[in-house]
């Protein structure tokens, strides 16, 4: 029985893919079947077909989906929710050039406060 098998390089011409996809495929999930023979890596046509015909679809929606058409409801806005006041506030540094052409910064301090 003699089944034909396709190099990763045959694969990648015949899908216009890199290689590199096709390694990263069969480190995950999600690639066709493959053989590893020693430290190669055969593709058997037979697989390669399989795998074309179980990708095959009509629309990119998921299988089965239905989209029902939903009455569109008023924008409301949706509510706030109140800051927190126990958190502790913090000061903010600001560094400010002090000069034309100055490397010298000076710290400005500001500090956050809190709507109320």
């Amino acid at each position: 029985m003699n089944i034909r098998c396709m190099t990763q390089t045959e694969l990648a011409e015949r899908w216009q893919v890199s290689e590199a996809t096709l390694e990263r495929w069969r480190t995950e999930v999600g690639g066709p079947l493959f053989l590893k023979l020693g430290n190669q890596v055969r593709y058997r046509v037979q697989d390669v077909e399989a795998f074309e015909a179980e990708m095959l679809r009509t629309s990119t929606k998921p299988h089965g989906a239905v989209i029902q058409a939903q009455p569109e409801a008023p924008a409301q806005p949706t509510p706030r929710k109140p800051q927190s006041t126990n958190r502790p506030i913090r000061p903010v540094t600001i560094w400010l050039r002090t000069g034309y052409r100055s490397t010298r910064l000076r710290p400005l301090y500001a500090v956050r406060t809190l709507p109320r």
